[in-house]
């Protein structure tokens, strides 16, 4: 009978290592090579290079600088995940700002590293993306969550209309309906109404939570 083929992943991990610095990239290289887990399968300077190694070799994982020659990082990254599905990239970089961070995971990338991390949590970011799984360093995680937190503020003004940011910073500085309505020079049901989708919106069920939300969120000064 013939044996039926395991679907276990491969014990071991087939990496290209995409660096600009070539030193770097030979240390990483000679470092990750005394692992029997690691087959390092290459090294490149450049983006374009980086996505002709990936279909070429298919590795399990990219260590991607974000500074290279050519397309930078997060380029590369964008172009391998659509040639390559099956390629993990690890972003292993100086730069650690919030920009960088959120269009690394925007293209894709699977890990985001600062190069001056130890070899032990570089091994285990490897084997976790391998794995299917996420991995963000600590020094980076802080950034990354601003920035999510930045785009969920932008994005629930984006829901409200002027009009009812208008009503919304009203009543944040603690007017009452009839006051926000005197302001507006509107009816005291017209601004009951905008108050009630303001509410729907964001999910509250008073002025008391909706103004401590909005608070929260940068909404209201």
């Amino acid at each position: 009978m013939t044996p039926r083929p395991s679907s276990d992943p491969p014990t071991t991990i087939k990496i290209l290592i995409a660096e600009d610095h070539v030193v770097l990239a030979q240390a990483l290289g000679t470092m990750l090579g005394f692992e029997d887990a690691f087959e390092v399968v290459g090294t490149v300077s450049s983006g374009d290079e980086a996505i002709e190694a990936c279909v070429e070799r298919k590795p399990d994982v990219v260590l991607m600088d974000y500074k290279l020659v050519g397309l930078n990082g997060v380029e590369a990254t964008k172009e391998i995940l659509k040639l390559v599905p099956t390629a993990k990239v690890l972003i292993l970089t100086m730069f650690d700002n919030q920009e960088i961070v959120a269009a690394a995971v925007a293209a894709g990338a699977a890990g985001f590293l600062p190069k001056n991390v130890d070899s032990g949590e570089l091994k285990r970011a490897i084997h976790a993306v391998a794995q299917g799984k996420g991995f963000l360093h600590p020094d980076v995680t802080m950034p990354f969550l601003e920035r999510i937190g930045a785009l969920a503020r932008a994005d629930s003004r984006e829901r409200l209309t002027d009009r009812e940011q208008v009503v919304l910073q009203e009543l944040a500085s603690g007017k009452t309906t009839k006051e926000i309505a005197g302001t507006l020079v509107v009816s005291e049901e017209t601004v009951k109404t905008h108050l009630a989708h303001i509410y729907q919106k964001l999910g509250v069920n008073d002025r008391v939570q909706a103004v401590a939300l909005a608070l929260r969120r940068g909404l209201v000064r």
